[in-house]
């Protein structure tokens, strides 16, 4: 059946049941026995955000079940995380994601993205009681099926331009749930270390002593990217300054990552583009600095508490990037200019967007690095 059928299906069926049975709006039993999150992107920087919400619970909690759903690439992403008791990949069929869920008999549920579907999924497998977010300050933020699916749930107020991470905690307020803790938590396993730091030896760099710089080029939204060439010059000053330096880069970088390698005068680098997503957590957990984009390398980092530096553009800066004495931050001067991507609201300027970015100078983050260089020495 094709799949904008079946999700209208999916909607219709979760509204008629919530006319004919109720809504999913009422506050569980304390303390819950079993619980769904859902966030069905494949963006990994969103799963590595959600990891703390899943720390809070199992803090809170920790007899209770948590079953996750999630793309296939965040299976990864979660891999060795004793938090989530089990992960469901979202599976082609709606239906058969439903059937799914009704086994873990849910008391609590909740979707970390503002998605009719996952609301309508967990109301049709019977989960007891729902929570999305009502996002208060961005008026396009929700499409009319949302606005409308959401009232069968607990609305949990979310606010565009406050730390990502901190909202995302407020999914667990209705279970009494009220954390500060944005720490952020990421796995790798002994063979990935022996593996990928072999690999490395074989090279004469021993990722675990040597003073190594991450350079991260690329982005998903390529109206973030800050110049690969400018990232290069940066590289040139970090090796003056005893670094080593490593690109990175996903299979949609390699553009981005060739171009950085081109404009580079050091020719002595480590290309750490081709590792997988697990190799790349331990890779950056042993490095001694991170640069990028607002992307997902950069919430490796954090993860593993690596200093961080990020460009940031059109994105918010106080919704996303690492908070902390080695995490800093390089913007535009706004001049009162809002950033165009705030919140990653739909129907933003990408023209805009990429002006944005532009504006940020390799004197700015020069001269904002040489301070966190300090303090990493």
């Amino acid at each position: 059946m094709n799949k904008r059928i079946t999700t209208l299906l999916i909607l219709v069926g979760a509204l008629m049941k919530a006319l004919l049975r109720g809504r999913a709006n009422r506050i569980p039993k304390l303390p819950p026995e079993s619980i769904v999150g859902m966030l069905l992107t494949k963006n990994v920087g969103d799963m590595i955000f959600a990891t703390s919400v899943f720390r809070a619970l199992k803090e809170k909690y920790p007899t209770c079940r948590l079953t996750v759903v999630g793309s296939k690439k965040n299976a990864i992403t979660l891999s060795g995380n004793k938090d989530v008791d089990r992960y469901i990949v979202n599976p082609e069929s709606a239906w058969e994601l439903v059937d799914l869920l009704k086994m873990e008999r849910a008391d609590y549920g909740f979707t970390l993205a503002n998605s009719s579907s996952d609301i309508a999924t967990m109301f049709l497998a019977g989960v007891n009681a729902i929570a999305c977010f009502d996002v208060q300050n961005a008026p396009g933020a929700h499409t009319r099926v949302y606005s409308l699916v959401k009232n069968i749930c607990i609305q949990v107020p979310y606010y565009v331009g406050q730390y990502c991470s901190q909202e995302y905690l407020r999914i667990l307020e209705p279970i009494n749930i009220f954390s500060t803790n944005t720490s952020k938590y990421l796995f790798y396993s002994t063979e990935t270390r022996s593996k990928v730091r072999d690999q490395f030896l074989k090279q004469g760099t021993d990722i675990e002593k040597d003073k190594i710089a991450v350079i991260s080029p690329g982005a998903g939204t390529k109206s973030k990217l800050w110049p690969a060439e400018r990232f290069a010059e940066v590289a040139d000053f970090l090796v003056e300054h005893g670094f080593k330096i490593a690109v990175i880069g996903g299979p949609g970088d390699k553009e981005e990552v060739e171009l950085f390698k081109l404009k580079l005068k050091t020719i002595n680098i480590l290309d750490a583009s081709s590792l997988s997503l697990e190799e790349l957590f331990y890779f950056i957990s042993k490095c001694k600095l991170l640069m990028a984009n607002d992307s997902g390398p950069i919430y490796m980092a954090e993860s593993f508490k690596v200093p961080t530096l990020v460009v940031v553009g059109p994105t918010d800066e106080f919704e996303h990037p690492p908070r902390g004495p080695l995490n800093v931050v390089v913007t535009p001067n706004r001049d009162n200019e809002a950033p165009e991507m705030r919140g990653h609201i739909m129907g933003y300027s990408e023209e805009k967007a990429r002006e944005q970015i532009q504006k940020v100078t390799v004197e700015e983050v020069l001269r904002t690095l040489n301070i966190l260089v300090e303090k990493i020495a």
